[in-house]
């Protein structure tokens, strides 16, 4: 597993390092400096190329670059600065006295084969101008392998926000990996990242992790022969209406395939003939509707939680008091996991979200990023710059397990938090969102944390995008094929842990 930093933990742990393990500071930017110009020098062997310029702020990050730049001008690299700032951090004056190469006050002219991006570091929070804009737009129309020095210049580290910033090919992320390298614009800023291990030691905190494959495979342990159906837990599906009918159908599937024993849809009256035979191993059960949506009913809905130890709701139903009705009850006399998506969020957000507070069974929310931002009563712009933090604060407000969902997704209980971000721009159609609140409820339902069943949700989500992308493009992936792609991701899990 990987370990995700906040800005200020980051600065937090320089500082331990340097004050309480007695590392100089220097000699933690000369280390930074070696990682960046071997991963420099990796790149200028790969294309045959000896020409590399460093475009350096004043600061820290630009005296990273500083350094680069002359151990690889001492490696026998034709390895020149385009210095941007007149005043500078002290550490970032020494490094400068040292280079001995050539000097630009302005963008050079003249082709390189590699530029290293040292302007600006994770403390950057602004819109970048004048000089440093100019900078930033000509790096990125170089036409050079671009290498950032622990964050593409212009990203803001914490929550991935970019109005203008540096497109990389690779970056070297210095000491942990940040949120910002992989939330909102950072994906398609940062290109490849490379953590480079300097021997900062961070002080006891809680810190954010990212878990990968090995760490997720003991979510499907061998079976034991000595077991049956009833061993492997109880989802539930409660979704559907006339207008949405797919959206139950796709969470159902992917609950069948992500190993439930039983897996059961609810669905309203009125549409109930619709879903006879579509997929053989779903167990069927009407519930009482209206105009082909879901009505709320005290002993029909006294049966669900009876049915279940997992259940999804809010796949396709519509935004209609019953719905909350029907969640508000459940909250109140369900004892399983609660998987709330799609309208379920809606509506919730509409009525009432007060409802989350008194609640007899484990919640889990999973909404996308307008949806949690009705939610948390906030703007998008809000939640966009609130990052981790705000996701965290939310869940610990309400007791609460939230996946939210975007290009990587952020896992808080409000205690612990975890980062997924595995995927593609292949995920970004209709019905993906069903498919996921599917592979949660069947996770839950065998008995996985929800904390642990939402973290592994998104992972495999993400991996079945991944596999369904290879055998098409990110244009004509579909829902379907993510569940067709499943029991591929899941033996991907168990490979890892067993190799």
């Amino acid at each position: 597993m990987q370990k995700i930093l906040t800005c200020a933990q980051m600065r937090a742990a320089d500082k331990y390092t340097i004050e309480e393990k007695g590392i100089p500071s220097e000699t933690l930017m000369e280390r930074a400096g070696s990682a960046i110009a071997d991963e420099a020098a990796k790149m200028l062997e790969k294309m045959g190329g000896r020409r590399v310029l460093a475009v350096c702020g004043g600061g820290n990050n630009g005296g990273d670059g500083y350094c680069a730049a002359r151990l690889l001008l001492a490696r026998g690299f034709d390895a020149q600065v385009y210095e941007l700032c007149e005043k500078f951090s002290d550490d970032c004056a020494a490094q400068r006295a040292k280079f001995t190469g050539t000097l630009h006050d302005t963008f050079p002219e003249e082709p390189f084969d590699l530029i290293i991006d040292a302007v600006f570091g994770t403390g950057f929070r602004s819109v970048p101008e004048g000089k440093f804009a100019e900078a930033i737009a000509a790096v990125n129309g170089s036409g050079a392998k671009v290498l950032s020095a622990d964050i593409p210049s212009g990203l803001n580290g914490d929550t991935g926000g970019a109005a203008l910033a540096v497109h990389a090919d690779r970056t070297v992320t210095i000491g942990e990996r940040k949120f910002g390298l992989y939330l909102e614009s950072g994906a398609d800023h940062c290109g490849e990242i490379v953590r480079a291990d300097i021997g900062i030691e961070l002080p006891a905190a809680n810190y954010a992790l990212r878990f990968e494959a090995a760490d997720l495979a003991d979510v499907f342990p061998p079976k034991k022969r000595n077991s049956n159906k009833g061993s492997y837990g109880r989802a539930g599906i409660l979704a559907g209406s006339r207008l949405y009918s797919g959206a139950a159908l796709l969470a159902a599937g992917a609950a069948l395939r992500t190993g439930a024993g039983y897996t059961q849809l609810f669905c309203p009256e009125g549409i109930f003939e619709h879903y006879i035979g579509k997929i053989p191993e779903l167990i069927l059960t009407e519930m009482p509707g209206e105009e082909g949506s879901l009505r709320f009913e005290e002993g029909a809905m006294r049966r669900v939680c009876g049915a279940c130890d997992a259940l999804a709701v809010g796949m396709g139903c519509g935004c209609r008091r019953d719905l909350y009705d029907c969640i508000a009850f459940l909250l109140a006399q369900f004892r399983g996991t609660l998987v709330l998506d799609a309208d379920a969020l809606n509506v919730i957000s509409e009525y009432g979200v007060d409802i989350l507070r008194e609640k007899a069974c484990r919640v889990i929310l999973t909404p996308h990023l307008k949806e949690f931002s009705r939610l948390a009563g906030a703007s998008l712009e809000e939640v966009r710059a609130g990052g981790a933090e705000f996701a965290r604060a939310f869940a610990a407000e309400y007791g609460v397990t939230l996946l939210l969902k975007s290009n990587a997704c952020i896992v808080t209980n409000g205690k612990n938090t975890s980062l997924a971000a595995e995927g593609t721009p292949a995920l970004a159609r209709g019905g993906s969102g069903d498919v996921l609140a599917g592979i949660v409820c069947a996770l839950a339902a065998r008995g996985v944390t929800a904390m642990r069943a939402a973290i592994c949700g998104a992972h495999l989500l993400g991996r079945t995008g991944v596999l369904a992308e290879g055998e098409s493009s990110e244009y004509s992936v579909t829902a379907s094929d993510l569940i067709a792609k499943l029991p591929a991701a899941i033996a991907e899990l168990i490979a890892a842990g067993r190799g």
